[in-house]
């Protein structure tokens, strides 16, 4: 396997598989670009500046595409691609030789004797992204801006906006509409104003999504260079004005590009890369992104994450201090499911993402993190929430006094990570006492216990130590299924839910397992059987009702496929730690795991390059689906290849 994401002429000049290999860029505190290698946008949010028009505000999509011609001795090659209605023009895929991920997208287009370089990065720290084009000849070089200013999950019609004014003055051009201002600076020769739409662009995968696919797009005009052979010029837009650029300065942009994203050397190298695109910084907000391009930051998300994200590339303090962002927000004993996008009040519509913070906790003190400011800042906040969800809070999060386990929602509600609802309703509903809740549950309470001993408080330690005794005593009583030798995905009165689900792998893989290890060696032949694959877990078995194999369609059909089948590479973290603590010939398991992950470690190079998507189809072939790059499902991976199967 490669150790860059580099596409070589022949994949570039094929559109159809061109078009399907996705780049993603980031600048560190939220904002993204994305599209394909051949500059063919396929969906609603393919741009090259997404970014919020100020912290707290939706992420938008600012500048669409950049349309490229160049001039050579009279004739005119045009770079770009766009597909409309029954035809794709321009082609400019067909000049393009080669495509290059790292540190930053670059595309080498041949023309006759010629190349053109083409480089494109977003700024770190700055909501702004860098074009620099360089030419083996003396050439001319047309570049038109398409502008979309929209939130990136909608579409733009010609007529539905206030039209955008242009403002030119020596070498800056300043877009304004309503309280958005685009502005762009260059080395351009200059600059004619030609205000316009352009119509009917159309998004291949929207389409297949069952979405809206068309949209309008504005342009102001065309920016004209006069390139000197070997000689780079450039093009910034920003929703701030730089003011001139020094040269200099662009060289350090690329040098601190560079340093986040150096030159991997290996598969745990190029994880490492696609692990930094995930955490971001907002005016001291620390925190993760689920998923490029449509999720935000959610609890759940970030917790899995957090120890491959952050304490497998030695990120100490800044696990700290994302904690520290989802403590200051924590309500009725919960802390945020997901935080909006739009600056509203923060979901809390989760009973795990706060049980996954306890073990991000354990986690970040056993690779380092301060013990003085784990009791300083974080012991009494961790205490005083499971106290309140065992009392009771909202969504019928309750410690059962009965047998010590917490029970979670209700038949309408979707509070674990298996959360697709349609119509209102759960499509897969797990209310009740669900396995994987109550692992957590066990590993919170038995946490705490130890943590209170460290701390010199015998009260919390007796508290907590009697709460997580109750707690597995009720789990050994009421979990075990004799039938499957297996356990209950969920349980409540009257029911035990007997479908084969990877979420039992929990009771193994956390801290403090719940099951002996003859019981564990069950549980995993069963999971081996029915739910383990080349790219991931499947989410139930093939042989049970509601079994969906292909993750495609709408937006119904797909979130009924969502946790009914449909494979999420994730799950390879816990069934790898499952397998690791349960069966005692740990070095030939290594082996073994090793090269079961050779499968989901060869989607670096489809899909989004240098990433693992969300999901995948539970029946071969396994195409990808949901979220192009996925942060647990890189985390997770990365923290099995390089802290639980080193030699």
């Amino acid at each position: 396997m490669r150790a860059d994401s580099l596409v070589d002429a022949a994949k570039c000049q094929n559109v159809s598989q061109s078009s399907q290999l996705e780049w993603l860029d980031t600048n560190g505190t939220g904002a993204y670009a994305m599209g394909t290698v051949a500059g063919l946008r396929t969906r609603r949010y393919h741009g090259l500046l997404n970014a919020p028009q100020s912290p707290g505000l939706p992420t938008s999509v600012w500048l669409s595409a950049l349309e490229d011609t160049l001039q050579i001795e009279g004739y005119k090659y045009e770079l770009s691609a766009h597909r409309y209605p029954g035809i794709i023009t321009p082609r400019g895929y067909e000049l393009l030789n080669e495509f290059r991920l790292c540190p930053y997208p670059s595309w080498l287009y041949r023309i006759g004797e010629a190349t053109l370089a083409r480089e494109l990065m977003l700024i770190d720290g700055l909501p702004a992204v860098l074009v620099r084009y360089c030419c083996s000849e003396n050439a001319e070089l047309d570049v038109r801006p398409f502008v979309a200013g929209r939130q990136h999950h909608g579409l733009v019609k010609a007529g539905q906006q206030k039209p955008w004014t242009v403002d030119i003055r020596e070498d800056i051009l300043t877009l304004r509409k309503e309280e958005a201002a685009l502005f762009f600076r260059s080395d351009a020769q200059d600059f004619t104003s030609a205000p316009d739409w352009y119509y009917n662009f159309e998004y291949d995968v929207d389409r297949n999504r069952g979405l809206d696919h068309q949209e309008d797009l504005w342009t102001p005009g065309v920016f004209r260079f006069s390139l000197r052979a070997d000689t780079w010029a450039y093009l910034i837009c920003g929703l701030e004005d730089l003011g001139p650029i020094d040269p200099m300065q662009l060289l350090r942009w690329m040098a601190a590009k560079e340093l986040r994203f150096p030159a991997p050397r290996g598969i745990e190298n190029r994880l490492e890369n696609a692990a930094e695109h995930f955490i971001f910084e907002q005016k001291g907000r620390h925190s993760v992104i689920a998923g490029y391009p449509w999720f935000s930051d959610w609890g759940r998300d970030t917790f899995i994450s957090l120890p491959g994200l952050f304490l497998a590339r030695n990120r100490i303090n800044d696990a700290a201090r994302t904690i520290e962002n989802f403590l200051s927000l924590r309500r009725d004993g919960l802390i945020p499911n997901r935080i909006t996008d739009d600056g509203s009040t923060p979901e809390y519509n989760s009973v795990d993402a706060t049980l996954w913070l306890y073990i991000a906790v354990w986690q970040w003190l056993e690779s380092g993190g301060s013990s003085v400011e784990f009791q300083d800042r974080f012991f009494k906040p961790l205490s005083e929430m499971l106290m309140t969800m065992a009392r009771g809070t909202i969504f019928a999060i309750q410690c059962d006094e009965g047998d010590g386990l917490l029970n979670a929602g209700l038949p309408e509600t979707q509070l674990t990570w298996m959360d697709a609802k349609v119509d209102g309703m759960a499509v897969t509903p797990r209310f009740g006492k669900a396995v994987e809740i109550n692992a957590l549950w066990y590993n919170a309470l038995r946490l705490m216990s130890e943590w209170s001993r460290d701390r010199g408080d015998p009260e919390a330690l007796n508290t907590f130590g009697s709460m997580a005794n109750r707690a597995i005593a009720g789990f050994t009583q009421s979990f075990w299924n004799t039938d499957e030798h297996c356990l209950f995905d969920v349980v409540r009165p009257g029911h035990a839910d007997r479908c084969i689900r990877p979420n039992q792998l929990f009771a193994l893989s956390l801290p403090y397992p719940l099951v002996i290890r003859s019981k564990g060696e069950s549980i995993l032949q069963v999971v081996e059987r029915e739910l383990v694959t080349p790219m991931g877990l499947r989410t139930l078995a093939r042989g049970e009702t509601g079994y969906r194999g292909r993750f495609e369609g709408g937006v119904y059909e797909r979130d009924y496929a969502y946790h009914q089948g449909t494979v999420w590479p994730w799950l390879f973290g816990p069934y790898g730690r499952a397998c690791l603590r349960v069966r005692t010939d740990v070095a030939s398991e290594k082996l073994r795991l090793r090269g079961l992950l050779d499968g989901i470690l060869t989607q670096l190079d489809s899909g989004c390059l240098g990433q693992l998507a969300e999901v995948y189809d539970g029946d071969e072939p396994q195409r990808e689906g949901g979220t192009p790059a996925q942060a647990w499902s890189v985390a997770e991976i990365l923290w099995l290849l390089k802290k639980e199967l080193a030699f």
